[in-house]
């Protein structure tokens, strides 16, 4: 109750007083990774007891659950990777913000050129590896004496010298 007098008598009311809380602050790192066609998940966390969550700028194939704060989901496109994905945490106080920086990365890459070749000893050899998803190198390992491949692109050459 408040009150207030004069010469005149005294007032009085009922204040009704309501103290929020801090707003809060979001403190989960603000750096993640996924890639394409695998299972995603990222907490958001923040201080001071938020009562909901969100976040904007999602690639495609997450989403974020506002009770939780769980971002989930499998992306399905690199493209615009890294994504600068706004997050908020909000209680009666106010609402807290950061960006998070998801880097998305590309599929792992699947061979597709045939897996049998024929060479002959002392005869010239090539053989282009190739595969999807943009691969940025090429391996290959346990070859022929006289052959090597060329991690860039991908062409085993040389000319083999055992047929062991």
């Amino acid at each position: 109750m408040i009150v207030s007098t004069n010469a005149g008598g005294t007032g009085t009311a009922t204040l009704v007083l309501t103290i929020n809380p801090p707003t809060p602050v979001i403190n989960s790192t603000l750096t993640a990774t996924g890639q394409v066609g695998v299972a995603f998940n990222y907490q958001i966390t923040a201080t001071n007891s938020p009562t909901s969550f969100n976040a904007t700028g999602l690639p495609a194939g997450l989403s974020v659950n506002t009770g939780t704060g769980l971002i989930s989901g499998t992306p399905t496109t690199n493209t615009g990777s890294p994504f600068s994905v706004s997050l908020s945490a909000t209680n009666a106080g106010g609402t807290g913000t950061a960006t998070l920086v998801l880097t998305i990365n590309p599929p792992t890459p699947v061979i597709t050129s045939a897996l049998t070749a024929t060479g002959q000893v002392g005869v010239a050899f090539n053989y282009q590896i190739t595969a999807t998803n943009s691969p940025t190198s090429y391996n290959a390992t346990g070859l022929p004496a006289g052959l090597s491949v060329n991690t860039g692109t991908g062409l085993i050459s040389g000319t083999p010298t055992t047929n062991t």
